[in-house]
């Protein structure tokens, strides 16, 4: 925000009307002025002295503003202007500025035989004035995060900045995809304190009706944007949306936990089923850690590698929540037991080692 209002600030000013046509008519009185003294001839034959300005001899006078992005400046010896602005580049001064000396986004530095009429500001750089340099107004340094990147925005501290930015974006990522693991460990948890029975009933129809728990959480993912703007149609039901965005969340994460814990009991038989929970949650989760591990590295294949592997990660995230959800709705939230559905017929699944009895335990 505020190298954007530097930036119309001085814009207004260069294009101001008013100033353009102050020094329009200056210049136009100053070529006028040479002309009749070109045309009259002199009064006296004594040589011509250079006027004196200020006790100095005249120097290479610029009445123009420097105003340069991106784009470094030395104002020499021999120069003197009447402001200098230079955004996201160095600003060198040795000569004369009448105004102010302004350096955003670059070094600032004032040489001895520099004089700033003017204040001296520097902003996200480093200010350095010689003892011998003569500053009349305000010294002004403020340096840091983010003007300090505008130097050079395409050269090499560009290039590192954006290489640490990209390593602590891929440490965050792993991060969180680390977290995300163990809050569903914690949801694991209070599912099998607080709903046990149906905890073990969605586990039942996992295992005894996989297919028909596939198709039918197919159907709920494409049913549901249908559903939602069927919802939003209506007006009256736009109240509903947020619920039901939440309830498929909620159902779909309850269906990818005990999905995971069908997984982990496949390899820890007899375990305790918050181990074999956390077993299911990391086989799932392997494919988006070793992606994400991966991707710490800055080499080509191992990026590409780890993209593939993050991408194999999210395909198999969302097959598991669409089968999870599938079991979810198939046992009703799991407060239906399957054998109302299939009546006398033994249950299989209450047969097998660490099977639903040991979950509701």
């Amino acid at each position: 925000m505020v190298l954007i209002s530097v930036l119309l600030l001085f814009s207004l000013i260069s294009l101001n009307p008013a100033s353009l046509a102050a020094k329009a008519y200056a210049e136009e009185d100053q070529v006028n002025s040479i002309t009749l003294q070109l045309s009259q001839p002199p009064e006296t034959s004594q040589p011509q002295q250079l006027p004196e300005t200020e006790g100095e001899f005249q120097k290479n006078i610029y009445n123009n503003d420097i105003v340069l992005i991106g784009q470094g400046r030395i104002i020499s010896e021999d120069e003197v202007v009447n402001d200098a602005v230079i955004i996201g580049a160095d600003l060198i001064v040795n000569g004369t500025v009448r105004g102010d000396a302004v350096c955003i986004g670059g070094n600032l530095t004032v040489g001895p035989m520099a004089v700033i009429k003017g204040d001296v500001v520097n902003i996200g750089g480093q200010l350095n004035i010689d003892p011998l340099a003569k500053t009349y107004k305000e010294r002004v340094n403020i340096g840091g995060f983010p003007f300090g990147y505008l130097k050079n925005i395409k050269g090499a501290d560009f290039k590192k900045f954006n290489e640490k930015m990209s390593i602590v974006a891929k440490i965050l990522r792993l991060t969180g995809d680390c977290i995300y693991i163990l809050l569903l460990l914690f949801f694991a948890f209070l599912m099998t304190v607080f709903m046990p029975k149906q905890f073990n009933h969605i586990e039942e129809y996992l295992t005894n009706e996989f297919p028909r728990c596939t198709l039918l959480g197919i159907a709920c993912m494409v049913g549901f944007p249908i559903g939602i703007l069927l919802f939003i149609i209506s007006i009256v039901g736009i109240l509903a949306v947020p619920f039901l965005v939440l309830g498929l969340i909620v159902s779909s994460t309850m269906g990818y936990v005990v999905f995971s814990r069908i997984l982990g009991r496949k390899i820890l038989v007899n375990s305790p089923i918050m181990l074999q929970i956390f077993i299911g949650l990391l086989l799932l989760s392997i494919p988006m850690l070793v992606g994400g591990i991966l991707l710490l590295s800055n080499g080509f294949i191992p990026a590409v590698i780890g993209h593939i592997f993050r991408v194999i990660g999210i395909i198999i995230y969302f097959c598991v929540n669409f089968i999870g959800l599938g079991a979810v709705v198939y046992s009703v939230w799991g407060t239906r037991d399957i054998t109302n559905i299939r009546g006398d017929k033994p249950n299989n699944f209450s047969s097998m080692p660490g099977g639903g009895h040991i979950a509701t335990a």
